[in-house]
């Protein structure tokens, strides 16, 4: 289920130019918040970073346009969201490989989208925060408890 993000304040709201210098500026805005497990945080970057590489790899087409990076770390959900115009965000990249950015969306993300109006657009993926459940597991030796995210 999309979390609603109108009514709730985000945990990190700050705008982001679109030089090649982005990527990882938004990586360490991202890497400052909150996260209950390594693994989190290591999505949560990696995808950050996707999303603002696909939008410096549009910015010819918008020039001088800054994007908002939006994120939100609730007790259930990680939610990151980058806000600007539709035409740099909406048009796919002109790439004739595969796209990587959906790759990894499709394959890290809970759910992600791009959503659009007549001005504004907004890309964004969630990631559920799975609380570690503990198991036991037989080992030679005797048995051991484990857990996993």
């Amino acid at each position: 289920m999309k979390m609603p993000t109108d009514s709730v304040r985000p945990d990190l709201a700050t705008s982001l130019q679109l030089d090649r210098h982005a990527p990882r500026t938004a990586r360490l805005h991202v890497a400052e918040l909150d996260y209950p497990s390594p693994g989190l945080h290591d999505a949560v970057v990696l995808l950050t970073s996707e999303l603002v590489t696909r939008a410096v790899r549009q910015r010819h087409l918008v020039p001088d346009e800054a994007v908002e990076l939006r994120a939100w770390m609730r007790s259930d959900i990680a939610r990151i969201e980058l806000r600007a115009s539709s035409e740099l965000l909406f048009r796919p990249p002109e790439l004739t490989g595969p796209h990587y950015d959906h790759i990894l969306l499709d394959q890290i993300a809970d759910r992600w989208s791009i959503d659009t109006d007549r001005n504004l657009a907004r890309i964004w993926f969630e990631i559920d925060r799975h609380t570690p459940t503990a198991t036991l597991e037989s080992r030679p030796g005797g048995t051991s408890l484990q857990t996993h995210d």
